[in-house]
């Protein structure tokens, strides 16, 4: 009986490392593949109907964008994609654009920021009736030739009241990626637009120091693949 106590004992430990083992060496693609589909989940957001998958373009340059197929053979382009960044005013907001094969804007997504509560926050607003965020919904279906300044700086986009800064920068990312991305989908036949500035000094999103000591947790980003603050 102690024998058979011992064989069992051995038994277990033995199959307790294997399977210790078959975990560790199958963590990184189980997360690798939960990655890859939140990733491709929040692309089918910003560009939807792309039945064929998204195709990475631009890794080893300083702007790097995908493609999306409609069609598994990807025979051609269904529309575009890119991450926007640029800095608030408490933090950088990311966000990633989708576009058609003309320009034309089909989504906007906040990846990443951690703006004033109650204030530059309101770019992922979602007002009650309302499905999607109402500062973001201004961009939807208006093209690269058109002017997505913020009003104060002459543009068509509304900004939140008393948030100029973080709407802004949102609006001057996306113009920015456009500006990269619409010469190679065009070749070339595109004129950059200017990159709007401030017209003046804003004094405004002012954090008490209730905010300042109660930053919001963290979040994950699944595009950086990283936790932000």
């Amino acid at each position: 009986m102690f024998k058979l106590g011992i064989i069992l004992m051995l038994y277990n430990l033995v199959a307790g490392s294997l399977l210790a083992f078959v975990y560790i060496k199958t963590l990184p693609i189980i997360e690798a593949n939960k990655a890859a589909a939140t990733e491709d989940t929040v692309m089918l957001e910003v560009l939807p109907g792309m039945d064929g998958g998204f195709e990475k373009q631009g890794a080893e340059t300083d702007f790097t964008y995908w493609i999306g197929y409609r069609d598994a053979r990807r025979a051609k382009p269904g529309g575009y994609i890119f991450i926007a960044r640029e800095k608030g005013y408490s933090s950088t907001i990311e966000t990633m654009i989708g576009v058609d094969i003309k320009g034309k804007i089909t989504g906007i997504k906040v990846l990443s920021q951690q703006e004033t509560p109650g204030l530059g926050d309101k770019i992922e607003e979602i007002r009650p009736g309302e499905f999607s965020p109402w500062f973001l919904q201004q961009f939807i279906g208006k093209s690269a030739s058109e002017n997505l300044a913020v009003t104060k700086d002459g543009g068509e986009i509304d900004a939140i009241t008393g948030a100029t800064i973080s709407s802004r920068a949102v609006s001057v990312s996306i113009i920015k990626g456009l500006n990269k991305l619409m010469p190679i989908i065009s070749g070339g036949n595109f004129v950059a637009k200017e990159i709007p500035l401030p017209k003046e000094e804003e004094q405004e999103e002012k954090e008490s120091p209730l905010v300042l000591a109660e930053r919001r947790s963290p979040r994950f980003c699944p595009i950086c693949r990283a936790v932000t603050r």
